[in-house]
C-alpha cells in the first residue's frame, strides 16, 4: 500500500515535500516487507518527484541486496535509474546489480538497457562489471532498430564516461545514428 500510494502521488505530479517525507518515514518502518516491485516503484516515485530521501535510499540499497535475484529487468533498471536521477551513490547495490544483471540482459528492453548503463555512468560507478557493459552493447546491437535516437546517444555517452569503449561494439551504434540522421 505504501509503494502504491507514493507511486500514485508521483504519477499524478503531486510532489508535496512534507507528504514524501512522511511516506519515507513510514516506508522505513515497513521496508523489510517490500517485494522487488514495491522497492522499484517507491524508488521510481521519489526520483520522478525529484525528492531526495537519503535515509530511505540508503536503507533500500542495503535491504534489497538479499532480494536482488527476485528483481526483473524493469525493476533493476528503474531502481538504478532512481538512484542515479537523485545522485545517490549506492556502490554496494550497483556492484551487486552489475554482477547479477549480466545473466538477465536478454530480458531487458531497449529503454532498460539505456537506463541501466546511463545510471552507472551518471553516478560514476567505474567498477561496473565489464561483462555487463559488453553485454549491454551486444544486446543493443541486437535491438538497434527498436532503440530511439536518445537511447543510442545515452548508451554511447555512458560508454565514454565509463571508459569502456570497445570500438567493434560501438561502430553499429554510430552507423545507426548516421543512417537515421542522413
Amino acid at each position: 500500500a505504501i509503494a502504491n500510494t507514493v507511486w500514485a502521488y508521483a504519477t499524478a505530479g503531486h510532489n508535496d515535500p512534507h507528504l514524501f517525507d512522511a511516506i519515507a518515514q513510514l516506508a522505513l518502518l515497513k521496508l523489510n516487507t517490500f517485494n522487488s516491485q514495491e522497492i522499484a516503484n517507491t524508488m521510481w516515485a521519489y526520483a520522478t518527484a525529484d525528492h531526495p530521501s537519503p535515509a530511505l535510499f540508503f536503507a533500500i540499497s542495503q535491504l534489497s541486496l538479499p532480494k536482488l535475484n527476485t528483481f526483473n529487468s524493469q525493476e533493476l533498471a528503474n531502481t538504478l535509474w532512481a538512484f542515479a536521477t537523485l545522485s545517490h551513490a549506492a556502490p554496494e547495490f550497483f556492484e551487486a546489480v552489475s554482477n547479477l544483471a549480466v545473466s538477465k540482459l536478454h530480458t531487458f528492453n531497449p529503454q532498460e538497457l539505456a537506463n541501466t548503463i546511463w545510471a552507472y555512468a551518471t553516478v560514476y560507478h567505474y567498477s561496473v562489471n565489464p561483462q555487463l557493459t559488453n553485454g549491454i552493447l551486444w544486446e543493443t546491437t541486437q535491438k538497434l532498430e527498436s532503440l530511439e535516437m536518445e537511447q543510442i546517444v545515452n548508451i554511447l555517452w555512458s560508454i565514454v564516461v565509463l571508459n569502456t569503449i570497445n570500438t567493434e561494439s560501438v561502430v553499429p551504434l554510430f552507423s545507426e545514428i548516421s543512417k537515421r540522421y542522413y
